[in-house]
């Protein structure tokens, strides 16, 4: 795919970014119980998957460098001998949290349409994306055909959950009109439960909706929020996707804190001096230097 050069310098916050956590739905119906909530959303999206199938044709004609506009069908008529998308998604389990710090499982579908050249980001990195949201009805309620920068801690959980399930294109080629050339782009759909996405707050789609994203990943920024040398997603050190540890307990995140173990060393400094990639533990005790105050 060819891009503009300007497009690169463009950072951008769209319906996605709505805010999905608990405490920041303040809009549309009282929040229901999660564990109820969770298994209707789960039986709506099996029914879905079972009954619909993707153009998957058509991106196995297509170029490596060509953009193909995701779409689904119903199986029937003379679709009836169609590939269901339940044959082939993969289930991911994510854990949503409650304002209580209770967690809840949820499962989600991805579908794996195009490998990509290249490599996958984390969820909490930044990334450069062409993509397609719908509702179950095949409504679509967002959309994006020229390619944009999202960080992935800005948008709904259930697209930056899936990051890592897509591979970005081989490095572009800069032609002689200044525009870019992606080659062997990665693409990749999820279908979600509403949690991942806006849950009751109505302000973008009906409350308690299940969500569709297509999208098209051409690169990525490994991110480090705070600028301490960390990459971003190790410093969600449980690994529940929330980013909210704190080590010190001073009210800012570890990815938002620069100095991790407020010792008065800055984390920069204590991390990785020998630059062998492995956090330095001068004192052997199995705590990193940079969450360590002693």
């Amino acid at each position: 795919m060819k891009i503009l050069k300007p497009f690169f310098g463009i950072v951008c916050l769209l319906l996605i970014t709505t805010a999905c956590e608990e405490q920041q739905r303040n809009f549309g119906e009282p929040p229901r119980e999660y564990d109820a909530q969770s298994a209707v959303d789960n039986d709506s999206l099996i029914s879905f998957l079972q009954k619909r199938f993707y153009n998957y044709e058509d991106y196995a004609t297509a170029a490596s460098n060509e953009q193909v506009t995701f779409t689904i069908d119903t199986i029937q008529g003379e679709n009836a001998n169609k590939i269901p998308l339940s044959d082939q998604v993969e289930e991911i389990n994510f854990r949503i949290k409650n304002s209580d710090g209770a967690y809840f499982d949820h499962t989600a579908y991805v579908l794996k349409i195009r490998e990509g050249l290249g490599d996958a980001p984390t969820a909490a990195d930044s990334v450069f994306v062409t993509y397609k949201g719908m509702l179950l009805n095949l409504n679509r309620f967002d959309e994006r055909t020229n390619p944009i920068w999202f960080e992935s801690l800005s948008v709904v959980k259930g697209f930056s959950a899936l990051m890592p399930y897509i591979k970005s294109a081989a490095a572009p080629t800069i032609n002689m009109d200044g525009t870019y050339e992606f080659d062997g782009f990665g693409t990749a759909a999820i279908f979600m439960p509403s949690a991942l996405g806006y849950y009751n707050d109505s302000r973008s789609v009906p409350a308690y909706s299940p969500l569709i994203f297509a999208v098209d990943l051409f690169t990525y920024n490994t991110t480090d929020h705070d600028g301490d040398s960390v990459p971003t997603h190790i410093e969600d050190l449980n690994g529940d996707n929330y980013f909210d540890d704190d080590t010190d307990n001073d009210g800012l995140p570890n990815f938002r804190d620069d100095d991790d173990d407020n010792d008065g060393i800055l984390t920069r400094e204590e991390y990785d001096l020998n630059n062998d990639g492995t956090a330095d533990d001068s004192d052997n005790d199995g705590t990193p230097d940079y969450l360590d105050k002693d």
